[in-house]
């Protein structure tokens, strides 16, 4: 297997609030390998997001990456000073953000937006810039592209504006795309279109992602691996066959449980009791989904289970897999 293109090894983010520092993402490992999309999918709450901007140095003024190594090839990506990341953000990593309408300068037109990474990582004429640009709007299939290109974001309609994101994030051709739920806000015509964009992408262009989605819908359609995060832990992860068709947390199988089934139609449909716990509200050293699992047991009162190996790459954080509660097992039948 070639060599991954980001590595991310025990990392720990805290926040700190009211004087006190509170761990937001605890011993997050992974890595991602070339024209690989690999799936981040959780509840909202459970540090998603948090990873993504960790990565891309672009975490709150109020939180601080406490531990861990990140690295994007060969580039160690915590000793990156401000300058250093201009370099990195747009021409090797590039995010592509939830909201349009937040991520888009509403007083900038969208072909000058479009085409800065360009003005900032290539020496490209005005001329070709301007080349470049109106045919990565076509690529991402806007359309009178030549039009578009002087006018302004509330001018276009959402799905639109969602493209704009996307031409913005492959303009300078990154080798790692970073997708933070990007068809959450949109009607499901457009959702679809944007899923059938990002599958164009993985295929022609070849290039990896990460993408971040609470919808097993959405995961299903890209992905090839993925993690499922839980309060702040990746507690299982595997391909996206493993996860599917034969998840092993407790809370994997609750949220494919929870997926709305034209079968089940008549029937009420399934629900995970309790919550995220807020991070003021999370217990440490215990297992944390414990409060919220029907298959709690005295190990998951006692520490953090370690994630164990099951088969091949699937990989679940639970004691009911782990060594010290000799319990390698699935847990129906505990």
């Amino acid at each position: 297997m070639s060599a991954p293109i980001l590595t991310v090894e025990n990392m720990d983010v805290s926040f700190k609030i009211a004087s006190e520092n509170y761990k937001a993402l605890e011993n997050i490992t992974f890595s991602v390998y070339p024209n690989e999309v690999v799936g981040i999918v959780g509840e909202s709450g459970c540090g998603k997001s948090l990873t993504s901007q960790a990565i891309l140095g672009i975490l709150p003024k109020n939180a601080i990456v406490e531990q861990g190594k990140m690295k994007y090839k060969h580039v160690d990506l915590r000793e990156l000073k401000d300058k250093d990341w201009r370099k990195i953000r747009g021409k090797n990593i590039s995010m592509i953000f939830q909201e349009p309408m937040t991520a888009l300068n509403p007083l900038v037109t969208v072909g000058k937006q479009i085409s800065e990474g360009l003005k900032v990582h290539t020496s490209y004429s005005k001329d070709e810039m301007k080349k470049r640009t109106i045919q990565m709007m076509e690529k991402v299939g806007l359309p009178r592209a030549k039009e578009l290109y002087k006018a302004y974001p509330h001018q276009l309609s959402g799905g639109m504006q969602q493209r704009v994101v996307i031409a913005i994030a492959l303009i300078a051709e990154p080798d790692l795309i970073i997708a933070d739920e990007p068809t959450t806000a949109l009607d499901v015509t457009i959702q679809a279109q944007i899923l059938a964009l990002f599958r164009k992408i993985k295929y022609e262009r070849k290039s990896s992602m990460i993408f971040i989605s609470h919808d097993w819908g959405v995961i299903r359609n890209i992905c090839d691996r993925v993690l499922v995060m839980y309060a702040g832990h990746i507690v299982e992860e595997g391909t996206l066959s493993e996860i599917l068709n034969n998840p092993k947390h407790p809370y994997t199988k609750a949220l494919i449980q929870a997926i709305p089934d034209h079968r089940k139609r008549g029937i009420e449909l399934f629900t995970i009791p309790g919550k995220v716990p807020s991070l003021q509200d999370r217990k440490r050293d215990v297992c944390p989904f414990a409060d919220r699992c029907s298959h709690r047991f005295d190990a998951c009162d006692k520490e953090v289970p370690k994630i164990e190996r099951i088969e091949g790459t699937h990989a679940a954080k639970c004691h009911l897999y782990t060594k010290e509660a000799g319990l390698h097992r699935d847990y129906t039948n505990h």
